[in-house]
């Protein structure tokens, strides 16, 4: 027989217990939404999420920026102008996100 002591039944079933939620926080939301019906807002909001997370991380990117010290926020003008051309050719947000990204960094180390 397994000599167990009250410790080490506290402690599995504290892990038990914390399985279990984990497990229903996970699993409750599917339960919840299998007879839901969308509604137009939410298609709305889903179809421009990619442009949303954008401009926050413009914005977000841009407090920081600082135009009365050299180069005036040329790097970040750049690399907004290289996002946008790049997402109206394209209309990937993680390819303008990454490319502008990558075009920022390179003009920071290497030109301005």
């Amino acid at each position: 027989m397994i000599d167990i002591n009250s410790s080490e039944l506290v402690l599995f079933m504290a892990v038990l217990l914390s399985a279990f939620a984990t497990f229903l926080t996970r699993a409750f939301p599917f339960y919840l939404i299998k007879t839901y019906k969308q509604n137009a807002y939410l298609k709305a909001i889903q179809k421009h999420m990619g442009i949303m997370i954008m401009v926050i991380l413009v914005f977000y990117a841009l407090k920081d920026t600082k135009l009365h010290v050299y180069p005036y926020g040329a790097n970040e003008a750049i690399a907004i102008l290289t996002l946008i051309i790049i997402h109206l050719k394209f209309r990937n947000a993680l390819l303008s996100i990454v490319t502008s990204t990558a075009f920022y960094m390179f003009l920071t180390r290497t030109i301005i």
